[in-house]
């Protein structure tokens, strides 16, 4: 298992893994053979009753009653619902949990896949097959929005000067939020059928970790993806 912890702004790049076990010979054992995860059965995504989704990361009252809601971790439920050509995808976190930075991958069955980030900034790539991705272009959402993770930058700063740590400082900056609201335009992605992968940083009891739905997928490929059906 990997955790990635939270940076300021995005998820940082330190990673910490459990360590390899050893055979009677001091190399390392044999691994196990990996069980790949049956996909998620597909989900169909309801028309909603017209409550419009504000995506300032307030799951208000009454904007998703109307939603299909999937628990994913006793932290985590998805949201999901559509309504006039727009889908609405909720990462919502259930109890004293918080969800930082994460991404959402979506894609066509076969189709590219278009990598939606949300940090302190938005911005979208589509990732290759193979190969190095492109930069993220920040700022750039074409048909799809999402709330940004905001923080009193001011008091950041003064926390910063007196030794706090980077945890300490997003729990005491950060502006009320109850997770991720997307918003993405039917047009994107014209069929059907859409698959999505998330990745989001989830603080649950103290802990930072990495949440990945569906489990032991890749960004690169759609196979085991959670499906969704818009028709």
């Amino acid at each position: 298992m990997t955790i990635r912890w939270w940076g300021p702004l995005a998820v940082a790049g330190v990673v910490i893994a459990a360590g390899a076990s050893s055979g009677r010979d001091g190399q390392p054992a044999p691994a196990a053979p990996r069980q790949e995860a049956p996909a998620p059965v597909e989900i169909a995504v309801p028309e909603g009753d017209g409550a419009p989704v504000v995506t300032d990361g307030i799951f208000s009252p009454g904007e998703w009653d109307d939603a299909r809601r999937v628990p994913l971790t006793g932290a985590v439920e998805l949201c999901l619902k559509q309504y006039r050509g727009v889908v609405f995808i909720g990462v919502h976190r259930l109890g004293s949990a918080s969800i930082g930075p994460s991404e959402l991958c979506l894609a066509e069955p076969g189709g590219p896949v278009h990598k939606l980030h949300v940090s302190a900034q938005l911005g979208e790539v589509v990732v290759p097959a193979q190969g190095d991705p492109p930069p993220f272009r920040f700022g750039h959402t074409p048909g799809w929005y999402a709330n940004e993770l905001r923080r009193d930058m001011d008091e950041a700063a003064r926390l910063e000067k007196e030794g706090k740590s980077p945890l300490e400082i997003i729990a005491a900056t950060s502006y009320p939020s109850d997770g991720i609201e997307f918003a993405i335009r039917r047009s994107k992605l014209p069929g059907p059928r859409w698959r999505i992968r998330l990745g989001a940083s989830v603080l649950a009891d103290g802990k930072p970790g990495w949440l990945v739905h569906p489990a032991g997928t890749t960004e690169r490929t759609t196979d085991g993806w959670q499906a969704l059906r818009l028709d």
